[in-house]
């Protein structure tokens, strides 16, 4: 019943996130990464205060770094098992 739904995309183009395997969320991620500054940028034009604006990318940037680690770590895994 299930099959269809679980199979990872590694090729190609998917516009939803949970159907990539570990190397594209991977990568993905990284392309993320250059929205930090327009996110700055929109955080301080909406007018919040500085140190808040610090607060919440440091919060996002923290999180951010700790999806990416989870992704390299379990696309490292992934290609471990599949070899091994």
């Amino acid at each position: 019943m299930w099959d269809g739904y679980t199979k990872k995309v590694d090729k190609g183009f998917e516009l939803i996130y949970f159907r990539l395997s570990y190397r594209r969320k991977m990568i993905r991620t990284l392309w993320m990464t250059l929205l930090f500054p327009v996110l700055y940028f929109l955080l301080r034009f909406l007018g919040l205060d500085l140190s808040y604006t610090w607060i919440f990318l440091t919060a996002i940037l923290l999180g951010h770094l700790g999806q990416l680690y989870y992704n390299y770590y379990m696309w490292n895994k992934y290609e471990r098992d599949r070899k091994g």
